[in-house]
């Protein structure tokens, strides 16, 4: 039962839209402004970098929360990184939305603080490098590597399945794009790495937009 229930709690405790609800609190509606993407990073970009990094905060603590409250309950370890990684499908494509919202990063975030804050080094790595050089790579360095990271520090199976479900969970709605999205495959390829469309210029991320949150 445990496969069951602990996946359901954690995809609706994650589908909770915060940083949505902080643009509300600013009078500003995400899904209509900005990239129209209802995440920390348009957040940011359109209430400032504090609201951003609010949003993020609370999008991480909704799995931090979840994840330590079933833990608290006695599921066990596998049960709880399936959890984590239904929270974050539930912040990348919310119920309460009926589609997609942010691209769960901080939601990432705080799974590993519930489950393993040590590769929190690695994702912090990642977010600096991508606030530097830009183009999204903050995410595809620090997010998409993780997997390969816990396997080099002999992390048990569960753990690596679920680094890899919230590596693809980020590339997958990644691909998706926002609304105005190029079509193809190229272009969907283009958009899991670099987090942009092709021909876009790069833009340097905040902390916040890079995953540092």
């Amino acid at each position: 039962m445990s496969a069951l229930i602990a996946p359901i709690i954690g995809y609706l405790v994650g589908a909770v839209p915060f940083a949505l609800l902080v643009g509300f609190a600013y009078g500003v509606d995400l899904r209509k402004v900005g990239s129209g993407n209802p995440g920390a990073g348009n957040l940011s970009r359109t209430c400032g970098v504090p609201a951003g990094a609010l949003g993020a905060i609370l999008d991480g603590a909704k799995s931090l929360f979840v994840v330590l409250a079933l833990r608290q309950a006695g599921f066990d370890e596998g049960a709880l990184w399936l959890t984590g990684v239904a929270a974050v499908i539930g912040h990348n494509w919310s119920i309460f939305l009926r589609g997609r919202a942010g691209r769960g990063l901080a939601s990432s975030a705080g799974v590993l603080v519930a489950l393993d804050p040590a590769l929190l080094w690695w994702t912090t790595a990642g977010a600096v490098s991508g606030w530097k050089i830009g183009g999204g790579l903050g995410g595809t360095l620090g997010w998409g590597l993780l997997p390969f990271v816990g396997l080099a520090l002999d992390r048990p199976a569960y753990e690596i399945w679920g680094l890899i479900g919230l590596a693809l969970l980020m590339f997958i709605r990644r691909a998706q794009g926002n609304p105005g999205r190029q079509p193809g495959f190229k272009a969907a390829i283009f958009r899991a790495i670099f987090d942009q469309e092709p021909g876009q210029s790069p833009l340097v991320e905040s902390p916040v937009e890079a995953g540092a949150m």
